[in-house]
This record gives C-alpha cells, sequence and structure tokens, in this order.
C-alpha cells in the first residue's frame, strides 16, 4: 500500500497543496498563490494545517458526507469503520493508500488527498492566462503555505524561467528555513511577507513547536539584502502576543533592523474545520477574538516608533 513512486522533490517539482487564482489578499493586485505543503513550525492557531506536512494527506471533510458507507464498504485495507454516525478513518494507514477507491466510490465527494506534485512547466502554462490581469493590476505570482522556502530550489527555479514575463514574485514565510538556501534568491522578490510571532522565545516554543532565534536572524540577514521589500506580519493572537507590551517588543526589534511596515492579522478560527478533516485535534480555543480598540491601541503601539502599520 505504502508508495514508492512519489517523485522527489526538487528544483523543478513541488509537493503544493493548492494554486488560487485572482487571489486579492496575498500581495497588491491580482495575483495567483501558490500554497506550499511542508511547514517547520506548528502554530496551534494555523489556519491551513493541510500545508504543515511534507507529504500527501488523506481528508475526510465531514460537512460533505452523506454517511453512505461506501468507503467502508470498498477499502481493501479495513481502515474506514462504521462505528458511529460518520464513517471513521485510520489516517495513518490512509496517508499512505495509494489505490484510493474510496474517493472513486464517494458520491458526496467528501474523501480526498491533500497534495499534488507541480513541476515549473505546468505552473507557468496555469499562469500564462492570467499575465493581463496581472499587468494592469500590478498583481503577480505569492508562494505562501506552509512555508515556501523548504522548497526554495523550486521557486529559484519558477523565477528563473518566469524573467522574460515580467512578472511580480512574493512569497509569505514563517522565517524558519535554510539561510544558505534562501540568499540566492532573496532580492528577486517584489515583497516579502515575514512573519514574527513574539520575542519571547519560550513562548514562541511552546505555540509554534520551536524556538525563534533562527528566525530573528534570518530576518536580520534579509533586511540586508532586501530591506525595502519586507513586511512583518504579527498574527494577533489572544493570551499569546495581545499585549501593547508584547507588541512594542516586535516594533522595537523590527525599529533596530530598519524595517519599514508591520500589519496587524487578527487571530480567526477559519480553518478550525480542516483539523477534524484531517484526523486532528484543533489545540485553540473556540470563542476567542481580539477587539476592534485593543487591535487600533496595538497599531498605534507601533506607529510611535515611526513604523507604517496596518490592520488586515
Amino acid at each position: 500500500m505504502k508508495s514508492s513512486g512519489e517523485p522527489n522533490i526538487a528544483s523543478d517539482c513541488a509537493l503544493i497543496f493548492d494554486v488560487q487564482d485572482l487571489s486579492v489578499q496575498d500581495g497588491p493586485g491580482i495575483r495567483t498563490t501558490v500554497f506550499m505543503k511542508g511547514c517547520p513550525l506548528k502554530c496551534k492557531w494555523c489556519a491551513n494545517p493541510e500545508g504543515q506536512n511534507l507529504h500527501v494527506e488523506f481528508m475526510h471533510i465531514k460537512s460533505l458526507c452523506g454517511k453512505n458507507y461506501n468507503c467502508v464498504f470498498v477499502c481493501p485495507y479495513h481502515s474506514a469503520t462504521a462505528e458511529n454516525d460518520y464513517p471513521e478513518f485510520n489516517h495513518s494507514i490512509c496517508n499512505d493508500c495509494v489505490t484510493r477507491e474510496c474517493v472513486d466510490h464517494c458520491p458526496s465527494q467528501a474523501i480526498k488527498f491533500t497534495g499534488r506534485y507541480l513541476t515549473t512547466d505546468e505552473l507557468i502554462k496555469r499562469i500564462r492566462p492570467n499575465l493581463s490581469y496581472y499587468k494592469n493590476s500590478g498583481g503577480g505570482v505569492t508562494f505562501s503555505g506552509g512555508e515556501p522556502f523548504l522548497q526554495a530550489g523550486f521557486i529559484s527555479n519558477f523565477i528563473e524561467n518566469t524573467q522574460p514575463l515580467g512578472l511580480s514574485v512574493g512569497v509569505e514565510t514563517c522565517g524558519m528555513f535554510d539561510w544558505e538556501e534562501v540568499k540566492k534568491i532573496a532580492n528577486k522578490f517584489d515583497f516579502i511577507y515575514f512573519d514574527l510571532k513574539c520575542m519571547d522565545s519560550d513562548v514562541h516554543k511552546s505555540v509554534t513547536g520551536s524556538e525563534n532565534v533562527k528566525i530573528l536572524n534570518n530576518l536580520k540577514n534579509l533586511t540586508q539584502m532586501n530591506n525595502e521589500n519586507i513586511t512583518v506580519s504579527v498574527p494577533v493572537i489572544p493570551g499569546v502576543n495581545d499585549s501593547d507590551e508584547q507588541i512594542k517588543d516586535i516594533a522595537v526589534f523590527c525599529k533596530d533592523i530598519d524595517i519599514k511596515r508591520i500589519r496587524l492579522l487578527p487571530y480567526h478560527f477559519l480553518g478550525e474545520s480542516k483539523y477534524a478533516n484531517l484526523g486532528r485535534t484543533y489545540l485553540m480555543e473556540k470563542d476567542l477574538s481580539v477587539p476592534q480598540h485593543i487591535l487600533a491601541g496595538l497599531k498605534k503601539t507601533v506607529e510611535v516608533l515611526e513604523i507604517h502599520c496596518s490592520i488586515e
């Protein structure tokens, strides 16, 4: 049942989980956003948990499930059972499945595998019809994730092969990457959205699974190569970094390395249902929110240091 034929991720091939056209949330103008799979962080609030692991994953979307149990009857590995109201799945078995009978026999399309391999040529072919939209709106292509720089070779190859198109390319990064790989292309982006969660390394580890020393060093290195095009993105998470003191610490650090822009991203739980679909548990409380007056105060905290700040 295990797949031995999956291609290795290399400069000409990437593992992605979505390509979204006509995107207006991931940079200036009309863009195509390429969501790349794999991330070294495991943020508790992550809205794209299907992008965390660097392998194809099984998803059962309960909101679509018609409960006809075809999946139980056709599964040759006995991974699906009908013990409860909805079919139950052993995701560790399903993730390795290559026959995927359940997908073919689900009339409600409630079963899918997230993650597919995409070559540079395939992506260029995909975006060509959008070139006029990019040009007229000041848009282009944004690499997001997951963590795009885990597959930096693919991004480098894409940039090299699209130079004749005059394409705007941006990236959204969590900051946890290999600098020796990324420095080769660091000055090739029209914009870089760099996530910064908090300055306290222990707190950072408790909510993301990793300390932040490498992230802070990577941001410092980036500012020396592409300073004008960096915007620091701060996900404002209740109980993690939503105090004036914590946001001020981030802003002071940014000021010291000459970051010009910070954007505040209020916490939301729009990705909650994906966790159950993946057979995981959502670890954040469901009723959390950041009031507008708190966000406005945090914005002023940043602006006092003469850094442009937006709430998005």
